[in-house]
């Protein structure tokens, strides 16, 4: 069955009422942190929820692990076009790992900046998330298996905490345990939550510091107003101390007010489409096709299975083989703004000289590229992919740079944690004859939290665009 919410499209095949409480915590978590955080907080593709009856089920569709299905419970996975939640309707521990999960996409403007402890810490945080009345919420709240881990194993020091990455051997995403998890909780509900209210009152200065460059340690050290060795002894002192109190906040909107929620039952080939779109996202790539072949097999005139087709070779970087099914799917109907945006993306890397490189298009090809991104952001305006490819396509072109410029900026207000959006922008403002603004957009691209491949990027552009005015001089 398929249950449509405000904000999320959930699909399961278990009880009717299962499936609904589920939708329904979910709007009650996106709710209550939209009065918190505002509402471009929340903005966000699509949510996408697929609910299992149990974790038997799921495990055919979680991602592989050294060969075999990766040990979690449930899982979020980010995507530009579509979010997606996947969870088993029975096990305790399902929502909190999806609350933790779905934390990251609410915190996502902060990813670039935050240390790896902090993200985890906070989405721990909110891991928590309960109703306690028709205005009442409580995050924070003690969790039991890190406080167990922590009885029994020594804490590391600040300085170790802060060096793991994403490749550290202490970072385990996959179920969530060690001691990098319990006491990245710790720290941050101390700093959060704790009984020291300079602390309280500072949390919100790491992130200004670090938005500054700041090296982490530094920052942390800036905000609190003390060193890593009293800030250890203090955090040993608050385990030791035992008591951690929650948050408990009021909001105005009724939590508990009914949800609208329309349902309906799904037919063959979309069951097969939604399967196999799944597996595509979490990898297995070779099982989505099966069931994209299925979809094609039950309803040959249906656009799900050649559009599955065309996502897999997409996926491969297949464009001829990808263009040609997606083709076949636009044919058939195809009201998928993900389809018309992948067909326009494939066709238009056909004709590049070489990856990335791409001149001016005769007036037919530009005119289907342009047709088809176009027709992607009728389906879905704020579908950020399409507008920064159809800003990079005008700035290519070269006829329209204010449209351009427009586009690209449109994608950066949806996407602000993609950095590359604005090498394109800086080139586009460049061409407009701008060049102190196209600098100083290049400048922000140098700050030690930018990934690597876009600072070389940033800093090559720089260069190039001070090549003609040193000729001039």
């Amino acid at each position: 069955m398929a249950a449509r919410t405000t904000h999320f499209d959930t699909f399961g095949c278990g009880p009717t009422q299962a499936v609904a409480r589920v939708a329904g915590r979910l709007e009650q978590f996106r709710e209550a942190y939209a009065v918190l955080a505002g509402g471009q907080a929340v903005a966000s593709p699509p949510i996408v929820v697929m609910a299992f009856p149990d974790h038997a089920s799921l495990e055919p569709f979680l991602a592989l692990y050294n060969g075999k299905p990766a040990s979690v419970t449930a899982f979020f996975l980010r995507g530009s076009d579509e979010n997606l939640i996947v969870l088993p309707l029975s096990g305790a521990r399902s929502l909190g790992s999806v609350f933790h999960e779905y934390a990251h996409l609410l915190f996502r403007h902060n990813d670039r900046i935050w240390p790896l402890w902090l993200e985890e810490g906070m989405a721990e945080i909110y891991s928590t998330f309960e109703v306690t009345g028709a205005h009442g919420i409580r995050i924070g709240q003690p969790i039991e298996r890190h406080l167990g881990l922590l009885a029994q194993t020594s804490l590391l020091p600040l300085t170790d905490l802060f060096a793991v990455t994403h490749t550290s051997a202490d970072y385990n995403e996959r179920d969530r345990q060690g001691i990098f998890y319990a006491q990245s909780w710790l720290l941050t509900h101390y700093l959060m939550l704790g009984d020291n209210a300079a602390y309280r009152a500072r949390f919100g200065q790491l992130t200004a510091f670090l938005r500054q460059g700041q090296p982490p340690a530094q920052a942390f050290t800036n905000a609190f107003r003390t060193s890593l060795a009293v800030m250890e002894n203090q955090l040993r002192s608050y385990l030791e101390h035992g008591k951690f109190n929650p948050l408990d906040i009021t909001v105005k909107a009724d939590l508990t007010a009914p949800q609208p929620m329309a349902t309906r039952t799904l037919a063959p080939p979309e069951i097969c489409f939604r399967l196999g779109d799944e597996l595509l996202r979490v990898g297995r790539e070779q099982a989505a096709q099966s069931y994209f072949e299925q979809a094609q097999q039950v309803a040959p005139k249906s656009p799900l299975g050649y559009e599955g087709l065309g996502l897999v070779a997409a996926e491969r970087d297949q464009s001829e083989e990808a263009v040609r099914w997606l083709h076949q799917a636009l044919e058939r109907g195809s009201s998928s703004f993900l389809a018309h945006y992948l067909y326009a993306r494939e066709k238009y890397r056909l004709t590049a000289k070489s990856p990335g490189r791409h001149s001016r298009l005769g007036a037919d090809e530009a005119g289907e590229v342009q047709a088809e991104l176009e027709r992607a952001l009728t389906l879905m305006p704020d579908f950020g992919p399409a507008h920064e490819l159809l800003g990079f396509f005008e700035l290519a072109q070269g006829e329209n740079l204010a449209t351009a410029q427009q586009h690209l900026e449109k994608a950066i207000q949806l996407e602000p944690e993609n950095h590359a959006y604005l090498l394109s922008l800086a080139q586009a403002q460049f061409a407009r004859g701008d060049a102190p603004t196209a600098r100083r957009t290049l400048e922000s691209l140098r700050l030690p939290y930018i990934e690597a491949s876009v600072r070389s990027e940033a800093e090559q552009l720089l260069k190039e665009m001070e090549a003609p005015a040193e000729r001039g001089r």
